[in-house]
């Protein structure tokens, strides 16, 4: 995430010296058959009041599912509408090998921070 291995820590200030802090523990991009992905997430998140320091929270685990087009090396990845939600952007990828590389926008409450996932196709996962 962001050049920097697994598990990556992101701090994303939101207001008067707070900040959101983001670990992501794991991301996983499944491609189907057929034009459909899942991507997943495990990770840890809190709100760091100015001052103080991270306490031990839980893992949480987010997904996106949705449909996805390969054309010459371009990968476009677009997320279903989750019932109750607003449609999630677009994710904008590159895929050269084994390896894959996505833009991706990280939204936690009003702040947002566009992150990017290098990816590697491991053939023992699934």
């Amino acid at each position: 995430m962001n050049g920097r291995a697994l598990p990556a820590e992101l701090r994303i200030p939101v207001d008067a010296g707070d900040v959101r802090l983001f670990r992501l523990e794991q991301g996983i991009l499944r491609l189907s058959p057929g034009g459909k992905f899942t991507l997943y997430f495990r990770y840890y998140h809190q709100l760091l009041r100015r001052g103080t320091r991270p306490t031990s929270t839980p893992v949480l685990s987010d997904s996106e599912m949705g449909s996805y087009v390969l054309n010459k090396g371009r990968l476009l990845l677009t997320p279903a509408k989750k019932k109750g939600a607003k449609r999630r952007p677009t994710i904008q990828a590159t895929l050269a090998g084994d390896d894959i590389t996505a833009s991706y926008l990280l939204q936690s409450g009003g702040s947002q921070e566009r992150i990017t996932l290098a990816m590697r196709r491991d053939a023992s996962y699934w």
